[in-house]
C-alpha cells in the first residue's frame, strides 16, 4: 500500500465515523457520539502518523496522547 493509499484509508474511515457521530448526536445519544468521536480523532492522528513517519504502521493503541 502506498503512503497516499494508507493515509486515504485512515481519512475515509474517519469521515465515515464522523457521519455516524453526527447522526448519534442528532438523536441525543451523546455517550455513543463521544465514543465514536474518539475513534474519529484516533484515525485522524493515525493518518498524520503515517504521513510523518514514512508510511510506517501506526501503533495499535487508542491512546490519543501517545498518537499525538
Amino acid at each position: 500500500m502506498t503512503q497516499e493509499e494508507h493515509i486515504k484509508y485512515w481519512l475515509d474511515s474517519a469521515e465515515h465515523d464522523l457521519d455516524t457521530a453526527n447522526t448519534l448526536f442528532s438523536s441525543g445519544k451523546y455517550d455513543w457520539c463521544l465514543f465514536i468521536s474518539h475513534l474519529v480523532l484516533e484515525k485522524l492522528l493515525k493518518a498524520f502518523y503515517v504521513k510523518n513517519n514514512h508510511n510506517k504502521i501506526p501503533p495499535k493503541t487508542h491512546n490519543l496522547v501517545r498518537l499525538a
